[in-house]
């Protein structure tokens, strides 16, 4: 199948099926945390703090994990990040049965998985056009678009029913296991070394990577509109559940149906994309953009929740059409001794856009959910349209 053609290079499908097992325990890890973290503290206080420091690191260590990709063996990289995973999990899942474990416990694992995703991810982000020969690179970004959306829509829930079912410990013991898998199949990786290079001090190396993205305007501009229309679309996932409640006067079930569609609707968009061969992905990212834009204005005019549920799964599928072209083109655009630096600068606006849930919560609290998605869905319409009309290298770029 053509969707599937990245699967027939070997060092992929390890990287993958490894990649598999890691998110899924991480995404069930998140889900047992947050559960056993107000199981313990009884605070809503403490959850956001040990959310926090999860995501802290993805917004300070990116640049750092760059130049390690840029200079070290990404396998290496990888697998040390599995490691720590699991080897975390396990010792959560020792302390829960003994009895021992206290919520600054999960504190700590908050901060080592913040780490882990910054580097790990990058090194993994890094290595893809290593794995595929070009012509499969968007196939094997798409895959990867894919398999994440898979965990995020289906790990959670297997997470919370274990831990209902069996207790904390075991998920928690699960995810140990999901993270030896991880090491296991990434061992059957190459070294995946970067060309050989001198390498300045860590800070010098990271001002050089910066240099080579502002000297070249098709990867500039590219890594700006990711910024753009991620700190545009990716909040509303965030403010959803005061959504659901101001404007649809629903409850929790009906929160985690749209969670699911949205998830549902990213694997559909990532599997067009995977039969999709490349070209005109500059074009695709800016109608797309737009098409987001309107897909939120349309959500925001129609308060109706059936109309919603539709809508939501529609907004899956462009993110995914969004964000899929986004990482195909950095990749293709990246010079292998830089490509660690420039996917670390990619992963910071992850960081970002969780700094923006802040001031979009704020406005969401004072002036309304629907006033604050609809203006940011304008803008976001207004700078599709307008990059769409201008002269730009991101419409050229195939």
């Amino acid at each position: 199948m053509s969707m599937l053609r990245s699967f027939k290079h070997s060092e992929f499908r390890h990287m993958w099926f490894s990649m598999l097992a890691m998110m899924s325990g991480l995404q069930m890890a998140f889900v047992a945390q947050g559960y056993l973290a107000y199981d313990l503290s009884d605070s809503a206080s403490v959850l956001g703090l040990i959310y926090g420091a999860q995501a802290l690191p993805m917004l300070l260590f990116p640049l750092f994990a760059g130049v390690a990709a840029d200079r070290f063996g990404r396998r290496t990289i990888i697998q040390i990040g599995q490691v720590m995973t699991a080897s975390i999990a396990l010792l959560i899942a020792i302390s829960i049965y003994t009895d021992l474990i206290v919520w600054q416990h999960l504190l700590v694992m908050g901060v080592i998985h913040g780490i882990v995703m910054a580097f790990s991810l990058t090194a993994r982000q890094a290595a893809i056009p290593d794995l595929v020969p070009k012509a499969d690179l968007e196939n094997a970004v798409a895959l990867n678009g894919a398999l994440l959306s898979i965990t995020t829509a289906a790990a959670p829930g297997i997470g919370g029913a274990l831990y209902a079912l069996a207790g904390p410990w075991v998920v928690f013991a699960l995810v140990a296991f999901l993270g030896l898998i991880s090491v296991a199949l990434s061992g059957k990786l190459p070294s995946l070394t970067p060309p050989k290079q001198s390498h300045p001090a860590v800070v010098q190396e990271i001002i050089v990577g910066l240099k080579h993205i502002n000297n070249f305007p098709s990867l500039k501009i590219v890594i700006l509109m990711s910024l753009i229309t991620a700190s545009l679309i990716m909040p509303f996932r965030f403010v959803l559940p005061v959504f659901v409640v101001d404007v649809y006067q629903k409850g929790p079930a009906a929160l985690g149906l749209m969670m699911t569609l949205m998830g549902v609707g990213a694997f559909l968009g990532s599997l067009i994309l995977a039969i999709k061969r490349d070209g005109n992905r500059g074009i695709l990212l800016l109608l797309i953009s737009g098409l987001s834009g309107v897909v939120l204005l349309v959500i925001v005019l129609i308060p109706n929740y059936a109309v919603g549920l539709l809508l939501i799964a529609i907004l899956g599928i462009t993110d995914a059409g969004r964000r899929i072209p986004i990482q195909g083109l950095i990749m293709k655009l990246s010079e292998p001794e830089y490509r660690g630096r420039i996917m670390s600068v990619y992963m910071m606006t992850f960081g970002i856009v969780n700094l923006m849930v802040l001031p979009v919560g704020f406005a969401t609290e004072h002036l309304g959910g629907q006033w604050v998605i609809g203006f940011m869905a304008l803008l976001l319409i207004l700078i599709s349209i307008s990059l769409t009309l201008s002269k730009n290298p991101l419409k050229s770029l195939q």
